[in-house]
């Protein structure tokens, strides 16, 4: 039996999601290093608002420094997985 459900708790909901990690350039290190891709929920008076403009973020693993991602950058990030057409001929 579980203690928690995190299904019935509504302060998980505003829990970062990790989308993913990778090798990014960090202004503040000065070096090529692993960065966690999160979405970041905003609340919106009682509501947390999942997809909004500034949503996006990355965090330098080393020194923890967090930039939002815009324009192009958050598209290629959020767009869904490309798969290989292994079919071709």
């Amino acid at each position: 039996m579980r203690v928690f459900r995190t299904d019935r708790l509504p302060s998980l909901s505003r829990v970062p999601k990790e989308l993913g990690r990778e090798e990014r350039f960090c202004e503040r290190c000065g070096a090529e290093t692993v960065h966690i891709l999160y979405r970041v929920p905003k609340k919106v008076m009682v509501v947390y608002v999942k997809n909004h403009p500034n949503n996006l973020h990355a965090t330098c693993i080393a020194c923890a420094h967090s930039e939002v991602l815009t324009g192009e950058e958050r598209g290629r990030i959020l767009a869904p997985p490309q798969q290989e057409d292994s079919f071709k001929g």
